[in-house]
């Protein structure tokens, strides 16, 4: 893979890296992925669809799941990818071992709601990927308590900015990170898989 094929120029720029199964995106992605947008002042955001999440048994249709972010990410900040497949990795250490590199000027933040955070810790290398780059937490509905007494919160404390720097987190050293409070959204893509299930019972959601 060239840098030619990456999703948008990079030298100079504040990009966040918004990668997730999206089975299927939704509202409440959009809204992480906006959020760290404004908050950040990131000049883009990439959302990273993966070819699957060693954490879950079912990943759905990687098709469909692309074809459900294009249609959800508008505006030109906004870039849906396929870059995890096309580097031919699955796991995200993996992954930023392989972009990073190819885009040595950019300024980089991994984007995530807080309901990851909270088993962050179950990543493969996920001290690495916090040594690699600075980390955006986006509030979700109900995940503060878990997300605050995860492992990662507790190990890195006295890497996280407060929330009034948050713009200041694309251009800190990591082990950096910042949680991002914003008017919550309450959509998840287990509920819309339950309820397209049950409108048709017969259809497989997986």
């Amino acid at each position: 893979m060239t840098r030619a094929l990456l999703p948008g120029p990079t030298n100079g720029l504040r990009i966040g890296l918004f990668g997730g199964s999206f089975n299927p995106a939704h509202d409440g992605h959009l809204h992480v992925a906006e959020t760290a947008l404004k908050r950040l002042q990131l000049d883009a955001v990439w959302w990273l669809v993966a070819g699957g999440n060693p954490l879950k048994e079912s990943h759905g249709v990687y098709e469909a799941r692309l074809a459900s972010a294009r249609r959800l990410a508008h505006g030109p900040a906004m870039r849906v990818t396929s870059l995890e497949r096309a580097l031919g990795v699955r796991y995200t250490a993996d992954l930023l071992e392989k972009l990073l590199p190819r885009a040595p000027g950019a300024y980089f933040v991994w984007i995530m709601g807080a309901d990851n955070l909270a088993h962050f810790h179950r990543w493969g290398r996920w001290d690495e990927i916090a040594a690699r780059l600075p980390i955006a937490v986006v509030g979700r509905p109900g995940a503060f308590p878990k997300a605050g007494l995860s492992k990662f919160a507790r190990r890195f404390a006295r890497s996280r900015l407060p929330e009034h720097a948050a713009a200041a987190l694309p251009l800190s050293p990591p082990p950096a990170w910042t949680y991002l409070t914003a008017p919550w959204n309450t959509a998840s893509s287990t509920a819309i898989r339950r309820k397209a299930a049950a409108r048709n019972p017969f259809r497989r959601t997986q």
